[in-house]
């Protein structure tokens, strides 16, 4: 499609942006922070190098540091962050958080430290280090600064002296909804399958923004067949990082989400339809009423005036209409029949409405 898709995701797309912005702010501010999200973030390479970029462009007083797979924070920084010197002088009658706040000698002040930690056990430790390091080494020093980042697991607060940052709590639906408005506006579609498109991918692909992106890339087959295109995606693709991707969706699941999105897409725009349609046959309609619909529904005006009792009057006869229209409000009358009974159209139905 010849879109980057991350940084429509990442620069474009308002609260995900807001995300990236607040934690440079905090950065910047010397703050330490836990970067958390439930599942995998997107693109995370390009969050990653964003954020980094974005703090040594104001900051570059201070180096970048990736720490992996570290259990044990005090014993790691005193080995990897001070001269030997400084590591005999060590006593196991001071925590290491405060040996080594008290410790004005040492590169581990002049850095920023990104942890990513990779279960509860490490997170914990991590966390009461930072906070008791923190507080040892005073608002007015020069002092490291941690991105704690834990994913997998849902955060919901942190200790003192470390702001969370959860990606769950900045991003919602309306944001994933954004981002497949934004990435289908190259789709070489009409604006009416543009929006079914958007509303496909953001109900059926749900909080996965990557594999999202590669249904919207393709969007033809996914239109016609969600279920079979994503399972020839996890097939055939994997992440921007080189992991595979994930879906556990059923077919009946699917189904439903489809059903969704168009009652949220096609049903307004068939309604839109009927406004339309009752305007410009207002007179014609007006003089037939008051009168009742087969299901005992009685219309006195004719906004009330329903597509099934418009299609009856314009079979009987009473209600003129060249074939071209007829047709529409045929096809418009058996699509709003199908979803309000909970039934999902095909794409070749969908396609073929005109509204």
């Amino acid at each position: 499609m010849g879109i980057n898709m991350e940084q429509i995701w990442w620069e474009r797309v308002p609260n995900a942006a807001a995300f990236l912005a607040d934690i440079v702010d905090s950065l910047l501010n010397e703050r330490s922070i836990v970067l958390n999200s439930a599942e995998e973030f997107p693109w995370y390479s390009f969050m990653e190098r964003n954020i980094r970029e974005a703090v040594k462009q104001q900051n570059a007083m201070k180096g970048f540091e990736i720490l992996e797979d570290v259990s044990e924070p005090g014993p790691y920084l005193l080995d990897n962050f001070c001269k030997s010197s400084k590591r005999t002088e060590y006593r196991p009658t001071r925590t290491y958080a405060k040996f080594l706040a008290e410790s004005d000698d040492i590169v581990l002040h002049d850095r920023y430290l990104w942890v990513k930690v990779t279960s509860n056990k490490q997170f914990k430790a991590w966390c009461e280090f930072v906070s008791e390091y923190t507080k040892e080494r005073g608002k007015n020093k020069v002092a490291a600064v941690f991105v704690l980042e834990w994913t997998g697991g849902s955060v919901t607060t942190a200790r003192k002296g470390i702001k969370l940052f959860s990606f769950d709590a900045y991003v919602s639906e309306y944001d994933r909804t954004v981002f497949c408005s934004l990435a289908a506006s190259a789709v070489q579609e009409r604006s009416f399958v543009k929006n079914y498109l958007t509303e496909l991918a953001a109900n059926v692909v749900g909080n996965d923004m990557e594999l999202c992106a590669l249904c919207l890339a393709r969007h033809r087959e996914f239109l016609q067949d969600p279920y079979a295109a994503t399972r020839r995606i996890l097939a055939e693709e994997i992440r921007s990082d080189g992991r595979k991707f994930g879906f556990s969706r059923s077919k009946a699941e699917v189904e439903h989400l489809i059903w969704r999105a168009q009652i949220r897409s096609v049903y307004p725009a068939l309604e839109e339809f009927r406004q339309d349609f009752v305007q410009k046959h207002y007179p014609e309609i007006a003089r037939m009423l008051p009168m009742t619909s087969a299901c005992d529904e009685t219309f006195n005006v004719p906004e009330e005036v329903e597509l099934g009792t418009l299609r009856q009057m314009a079979g009987s006869g009473r209600l003129f209409l060249q074939m071209k229209e007829s047709e529409r409000l045929k096809g418009c009358w058996e699509a709003r029949n199908k979803l309000s009974h909970l039934t999902a159209l095909s794409f070749d139905e969908v396609a073929e409405l005109e509204v």
